[in-house]
């Protein structure tokens, strides 16, 4: 079992990865190669989530996880041998990618788990998950889980429901929240702000990163500079280039022509995601909750979808 965590591990990692020995002396991106000798190493790249991971800063073991807290079965158990502290590696099956041309509401819906698995599992919120324990670095121990990898939707049968009735504003902040909140703010500043005078990529960009800078410093546990400058990094490409005065007549004209089409087309994407979630394993109801309908509706979307075939 332990070579098919390590495997899990080391195969899902990114191309180049912060890692570092002492937080505050070593701590840099390296090639992958490299950073696997140290005894922290990022999980994630910046745009994307492959692992969920949380912080246990308690004494913990498996069957801790499995039968006092009723949660789902880690993909890879790194323990602390001195103190039995613990990170828990959960990989998903489908990255959840975090940039304007990926699904906002796959983004919400996995930072919504996230928050929900660490309550579930008594994580500590204060964990921001840009570094983690190595797995195979020498100083730390694997215990024996059953890994594999996850559904988000497999997940979300862990996560109590009112978890997902809850905004995500008003829930704790937590590693991908904090992320999606970040997001959102900038992005909704940032399409009508460009649309005001078009400066060059560079004035824009900085203007982007100063305003990412503002509302990380309200965030109640703000990222480090090098989880926000990502953000401002993909925001202002994305704007820069579709929303230029050229591109931004050119979406205009696009949305114009739409016409009543738009309602439809909306419509059309909520039963696609939903049936796409019911095959990922999430009940009625947690799906209507999700994307806003009823479990009726939801129950009829996926049968119309069984009977098409």
């Amino acid at each position: 079992m332990e070579a098919k965590q390590l495997s899990l591990f080391t195969d899902n990692l990114p191309a180049k990865a912060r890692s570092c020995t002492k937080f505050n002396e070593d701590n840099k991106v390296r090639y992958l190669s490299n950073a696997l000798r140290y005894r922290y190493i990022q999980p994630n790249d910046f745009n994307s989530r492959t692992f969920m991971v949380f912080d246990i800063d308690r004494p913990t073991c498996p069957d801790e996880i499995r039968h006092d807290r009723l949660a789902p079965e880690p993909t890879i158990f790194v323990s602390n041998p001195t103190n039995r502290h613990a990170h828990l590696y959960y990989l998903l099956k489908n990255p959840v990618h975090m940039n304007n041309h990926s699904s906002q509401k796959a983004q919400r819906l996995a930072a919504v788990i996230e928050i929900g698995l660490a309550q579930r599992l008594g994580a500590d919120f204060s964990y921001v998950g840009l570094l983690a324990k190595n797995a195979i670095h020498p100083d730390w121990q694997i215990l024996p889980t059953t890994p594999s990898a996850w559904e988000l939707g497999e997940l979300s049968e862990y996560v109590d429901d009112s978890v997902f009735e809850t905004p995500l504003k008003q829930l704790p902040e937590y590693q991908t929240s904090r992320n999606c909140i970040l997001f959102d703010s900038v992005s909704k500043w940032s399409y009508r702000s460009i649309r005001q005078g078009w400066p060059n990529y560079e004035r824009w960009h900085q203007a982007v990163l100063e305003r990412v800078e503002m509302h990380n410093r309200q965030l109640e546990k703000p990222l480090d500079f090098a989880e926000y400058k990502h953000i401002a990094k993909s925001i202002a490409r994305w704007t820069h280039t579709n929303f230029s005065k050229h591109g931004f007549a050119e979406w205009q004209a696009v949305q114009g022509a739409k016409g009543g089409k738009a309602k439809g087309a909306s419509y059309q994407n909520k039963r696609n995601k939903a049936v796409l979630m019911h095959q990922q394993g999430m009940s009625f109801e947690k799906i209507a909750k999700v994307i806003g309908c009823s479990p009726r509706s939801v129950s009829n979307w996926v049968k119309a979808k069984e009977r098409s075939g």
